[in-house]
């Protein structure tokens, strides 16, 4: 059964391209640690150019990446490789 909604709904092609997308913002965020060491938020997302990811990206690769062990949070703001 369907509903009418005034909002388009996701496809799988979108779920696709975002995966796709997130995958390759984690592994920007993973090397960037791994050649420079630990990093604060801002100094990481400056390297990075996070900022024209599009909204909240930066923030949901970071916790995705912590997550999925790809790098570790260390402190408050602070991130650093997988040990």
């Amino acid at each position: 059964m369907s509903a009418y909604t005034p909002f388009p709904s996701a496809s799988s092609q979108d779920r696709d391209e975002n995966e796709f997308w997130l995958d390759r913002e984690l592994t920007l965020i993973e090397r960037a640690l791994e050649d420079n060491g630990e990093m604060r938020r801002g100094e990481l997302g400056d390297m990075l150019g996070c900022r024209y990811w599009g909204p909240r990206r930066y923030a949901n690769a970071l916790k995705a990446g912590v997550e999925q062990g790809r790098f570790q949070r260390v402190g408050r703001g602070r991130y650093a490789p997988s040990r």
